[in-house]
């Protein structure tokens, strides 16, 4: 297994991805019965 490093998603134009996590987050909260917040990541060595 080799390392791989990673640094937050760049998302901010991506309105579908965002909305997705924001539900996501919404669910699992009421879910578990504390806020959850998710964190998006992307991996440094994928190419665009």
């Amino acid at each position: 297994m080799t390392d791989s490093y990673y640094k937050i998603a760049e998302l901010g134009d991506r309105n579908e991805a965002l909305e997705s996590i924001r539900k996501l987050e919404q669910k699992l909260t009421e879910e578990i019965g504390t806020t959850i917040s998710l964190v998006a990541y992307e991996n440094e060595d994928d190419e665009q």
